[in-house]
């Protein structure tokens, strides 16, 4: 009888004398970059996020009253001082030393920037200032800001997250984007693009479903003991929705580029979004190779 494989759905005794022992003490712990993973990723996030806070400090800018010139001088600076950060991002050789400086630079300059977009935030919804920056994109900025930061100090510490709360809060964090997108593509379009804006909203409200269920799924599994199924599942959903968006914004900046649609989208900010959805599927494709990687070397165990 002892011999007799388990049922399925039967909890084994090993499980039963584990279910009073909290399931975060099974959690996986972060896993080790290497060096050949840290230069390349540290460079590749650096190239990326660098270019997008530029573009940050000229949308502000655009977006300021006037009247405000400190604040747009202060925007105008900081789109200097990321465009000579970018062109070393560019520039630096693959070495450890180097690439962990270019990251702590990164990190500094970016905080600086954070903080300005926080505290801007803060004057817009007080009616402190005037303009054309709504506080849901202010918001929105800062949190890039924040996640960049965030990505470059895990690569200093030489770590990344286990690969199931990776995962987790990389889909939280770029399904909130890209329905963010969706929304601001619906509110430049002019109105009388009524089938673009009502695809615009359409994507607004799926990203919002996969979310909220993200969402669910951070609240049953982060840093918990691994479970891998739906996980997966995860990933895969977003895949299919982000390359969704992906052809949505190629297309409307197609057409904007031949004035084609009734807009104030700048192309730049088309195109800017279009490269977020870009990055969006790199981190799922770099998500799916650490899961299938880790599977496959539980397996062999």
């Amino acid at each position: 009888m002892q011999n007799q494989p388990q049922l399925p759905g039967h909890v084994s005794v090993d499980q039963f004398n584990q279910m009073l022992i909290a399931p975060e003490s099974f959690a996986a712990q972060p896993e080790s970059l290497t060096e050949q993973i840290f230069i390349e990723r540290s460079l590749t996030e650096n190239r990326f996020w660098l270019r997008i806070m530029k573009e940050h400090a000229l949308f502000l800018g655009e977006g300021f009253n006037r009247k405000d010139t400190h604040l747009i001088q202060q925007t105008d600076r900081f789109h200097y001082y990321f465009e000579q950060q970018e062109k070393k991002a560019y520039q630096v050789p693959n070495n450890v030393t180097l690439v962990r400086k270019l990251n702590e630079e990164s990190i500094e300059l970016v905080s600086g920037f954070r903080n300005f977009k926080r505290n801007l935030l803060i004057l817009i919804i007080n009616c402190k200032i005037s303009g054309f920056n709504f506080p849901l994109l202010v918001d929105h900025i800062a949190r890039e800001a924040e996640y960049f930061m965030r990505t470059l100090k895990k690569f200093n510490q030489g770590i990344l997250d286990p690969i199931q709360d990776a995962i987790i809060s990389e889909n939280i964090f770029w399904l909130r984007i890209m329905m963010e997108h969706s929304r601001f593509i619906a509110s430049l379009l002019d109105q009388s693009e009524r089938n673009l804006v009502k695809a615009a909203l359409k994507f607004g409200d799926d990203f919002e479903i996969l979310l909220n269920q993200a969402r669910d799924v951070e609240s049953m599994l982060y840093r918990k003991q691994p479970t891998y199924p739906i996980i997966g599942k995860m990933n895969k959903d977003s895949e299919s929705a982000a390359q969704e968006i992906r052809d949505f914004k190629q297309a409307g900046l197609d057409l904007i580029k031949s004035c084609q649609i009734r807009n104030v989208i700048n192309p730049l900010l088309a195109d800017h979004v279009l490269r977020e959805a870009n990055h969006f599927l790199y981190m799922i494709h770099i998500l799916e190779e650490r899961l299938n990687t880790k599977k496959m070397n539980e397996q062999h165990l």
